[in-house]
């Protein structure tokens, strides 16, 4: 640290709320005063001016003051993160912004520093370029007055400030850097009438107004991280700056060469990465937020795809909106596991992005798809989406990105290769090879419905090009279709040698989320062969007993067997998920397997799941399930449950399995599995006292015992507010449910049948991630 750094900070702690320096110099002690008059004798005479704001953020009150700066965010407490120099404030990207009372001199001028580093570009509406609302990191703006050091959502950035002589730009002609630090400084000098932008301290941009002119100010607070126009999705701020923050001043003056030399800044600049973790603290109350299940550090997230191995490292790719718990603007988030169980998180490996000033071909987000490995690379194909013409500009189509990088962390778009021609919608592709040929289909919507698109990667001279191919399926798809607008998130695989397998979500139509039919993941086994795959049956199977897991990835374990994992909705209000500050949550990996009667998809838990296993809580054999129900004293919120049944004493009656229950019995969800009729039902009517639940509170579902046997082993997984269920480690579904009680971690057993069954119940809470 420099000599200048040191006394810098002393001086900000000293001066509590920082509005002059005068004022923490009258107040610091002696040696601080000897440092500053030695270093006022230094060769160079140049000094600072007293900062209006300075904040090193090495002391951020419980009250979220630092400085003199207002830290505003909707969590218990800002988040701190190593910084530059100390410790640095971390933005949530949607609720949090920093704000203080600062008066200028019209001609005196202005000059800003503070370090960076972003995560990602802030998010926007989908809406063409000229209507973008760009996000600010430092702004005192109101109308036509005052200044913005703006960025927006492509990481296009500038300095603009209102003057006497008009308005001044001075715009960085390269995208702002991500997931580094940066150190930014604007300055605006009325006397020269000349306005700088400066990263990393070199000019890069810089604009001319008149000499002797005047800044016109805005009669508003200074802002950090949060825009003068706030544009919203629902509830939901959506153009806030997520990032982290350190060492940021303000000076009410332009400052010379000379002067900026004398700024603070570390003798080394550290790695960022350690200051874009979201910190525990954040979630740290929140009981309903998963710890076992792969999810990302926060905000949105939404359909997996492209789970894939390379070497002895799981890939897992997904969307997600970086900044915030609403959907806009895709990106693609990746995570990476070794062992399925515990994963890292990494820069999001695809962001839309513009060509042109005014287009880009993925501008309106890098949507669902795949990713293959072939050739000692990897390729992602994804669907992209933007605002111009549907056939020409493939707006949809699907685009395609190479990755060199053996972590996948880097990736180079190669723009679309197909666009929707033959269909009215496409999206979601997904990829295989048979011998030497690449292979694609993609859901659409077609005239009669939800479907397919079908091509093949055909060599030719000019390279190999996407072939269409007349058909997929036999029969046609409207004679196999259940009344959707259009097929997603398609996934095709074999199971067998003989058997494969078509996966797909269908949606819209007579399709929605809480009716029925309902949105839920259903599929086709039967035969592959000469191109065309023929179901063994045309109504299509549900991939899970009752909807709430859907849109599966599958990827190959190093064994051959498949593994799966989708997504587990949230079925709560948006107001509630804004309050958390997270949506959505990975299923845990399933393994697929093909069942005895070579027609049914079994799903168990992925063997992986064991080693999650702690000691055991509960170990009994003989439990009597009566009509008056076994307590189990949990008291955990991650945790497996076994139940095995004597498989000598056939139930009679269903047995009623309630999680998630508070002691009084206010709050419980229901599992019922009837052996007899064949039957599930989830019952979420006393599921939480809160408003915030959404959708159907009681979800039936069939079991085939022809299938998967009969009932007598059931696993159930609890983790905050995700429960998923295993019958015969064959049949599977997920659900999400929010109790309100802190208590509702206990567990009921019973059954209406008049002879009470006998049952071994283990119970092993999970091992939470290090």
């Amino acid at each position: 640290m420099s000599t200048f750094g040191a006394v810098w900070r002393l001086a900000a702690q000293e001066g509590g709320s920082g509005s002059s320096l005068p004022q923490s110099i009258s107040r610091a002690p002696r040696a601080l005063l000897a440092a500053l008059a030695a270093l006022a004798t230094c060769a160079t005479a140049a000094s600072l001016p007293a900062p209006v704001v300075h904040a090193d953020f090495d002391a951020i009150s419980t009250g979220g003051r630092s400085s003199g700066l207002q830290i505003r965010t909707q969590f218990p407490a800002p988040d701190v993160v190593p910084g530059v120099l100390g410790d640095a404030w971390r933005t949530d990207g949607f609720s949090s912004y920093a704000e203080a009372n600062v008066v200028l001199e019209p001609r005196k001028g202005l000059t800003i520093s503070f370090w960076v580093a972003l995560e990602s570009y802030p998010s926007d509406l989908e809406v063409p370029v000229k209507d973008l609302v760009p996000s600010s990191f430092v702004q005192q703006a109101a109308g036509d007055k005052g200044f913005d050091l703006f960025i927006d959502t492509y990481g296009r950035w500038g300095f603009k400030v209102a003057t006497s002589a008009g308005p001044l730009l001075a715009k960085a002609k390269a995208k702002f850097p991500l997931g580094r630090w940066v150190h930014v400084v604007a300055t605006v000098d009325p006397a020269s009438g000349a306005a700088s932008l400066l990263q990393d301290e070199k000019v890069v941009g810089a604009a001319r107004g008149e000499p002797g002119m005047s800044l016109r100010l805005a009669q508003a607070p200074l802002r950090l991280a949060t825009a003068p126009t706030d544009t919203k999705i629902l509830d939901f701020t959506i153009n806030r700056l997520n990032g982290a923050f350190d060492l940021v001043a303000v000076y009410p003056e332009a400052l010379s060469d000379e002067q900026r030399a004398l700024l603070p800044r570390p003798s080394e600049i550290p790695d960022a990465a350690a200051s874009l973790v979201v910190p525990d603290s954040r979630f740290a109350t929140d009981p309903l937020r998963p710890r076992v299940h792969a999810l990302p550090p926060a905000n949105w997230t939404n359909e997996p795809h492209g789970l894939i191995r390379i070497g002895d490292t799981w890939h897992l790719f997904y969307q997600r909106t970086p900044n915030g718990p609403f959907k806009t603007l895709m990106h693609w988030g990746h995570m990476s596991s070794r062992d399925l169980l515990e994963w890292e998180n990494h820069q999001d490996a695809l962001a839309p992005e513009l060509q042109s000033d005014d287009f880009g071909f993925d501008m309106k987000g890098i949507w669902s798809g795949h990713v293959i490995a072939d050739g000692g690379k990897a390729f992602a194909f994804y669907t992209s989406v933007n605002h111009g013409d549907r056939l020409a500009a493939s707006n949809p189509g699907v685009a395609m990105a190479i990755s060199e990088d053996p972590q996948l962390k880097q990736w180079k778009k190669q723009g679309p290769i197909v666009n929707s021609r033959g269909a009215k919608d496409i999206r979601d592709p997904f990829l295989w090879k048979e011998g030497n040929t690449w292979h694609m289909i993609i859901g659409a919507a077609l005239e009669s419905g939800g479907g397919l698109m079908y091509y093949v990667l055909e060599a030719a001279e000019k390279g190999a090009r996407w072939q269409p191919r007349q058909k997929f399926m036999e029969p046609a798809y409207r004679m196999l279709d259940i009344g959707s607008e259009i097929w997603e998130m398609p996934v095709f695989e074999r199971l067998s040698d003989e058997v494969s397998i078509l996966v797909v979500n269908p949606i819209g139509g007579k399709v929605s989320k809480y009716g029925e039919p309902s949105t839920r993941a259903v599929y086709w086994t039967g035969t592959w062969s000469g191109g065309t795959f023929k179901p063994f049956f045309r109504t299509p199977q549900p991939l899970d007993l009752v909807p709430g897991h859907l849109a599966p990835t599958v990827g190959r374990a190093a064994d051959g067997s498949l593994r799966a994992i989708g997504i587990v909705d949230e079925r709560r209000t948006p107001l509630a998920q804004q309050r958390a500050g997270w949506a959505h949550t990975f299923s845990l990996p399933r393994t697929w397997t093909l069942m005895k009667d070579r027609r049914t998809l079994g799903q168990a838990p992925a063997p992986e799941l064991a080693a999650l296993r702690a000691g055991p809580a509960i170990d009994r054999s003989a439990v009597a399930i009566g009509r008056a129900p076994q307590l189990l004293h949990a008291g955990h919120r991650a945790y497996e449950l076994l139940i095995e049944l004597d498989d000598e004493q056939p139930a009679a009656g269903p047995i009623h399995l309630d999680v998630l229950a508070s002691p009084d019995g206010q709050e419980f969800t229901r599992l019922s599995f009837d052996p007899a009729k064949g039957a599930v039902v989830v019952d979420k009517s006393k599921s939480t006292l809160s408003a915030d639940g959404e959708g159907p509170q009681v979800l039936r579902g069939n079991y085939s015992a022809e299938a998967f046997g009969a009932m007598q082993r059931l696993r159930v997984f609890v983790d905050g507010s995700t429960v998923e269920v295993f019958i015969n480690d064959a049949a599977a579904y997920s659900l999400r449910s929010y109790p309100s009680l802190p208590s509702s971690t206990e567990i009921r057993i019973g059954s209406d049948a008049a002879k009470p069954l006998l049952a071994t119940v283990n119970l092993w809470p999970l091992r939470l991630p290090k």
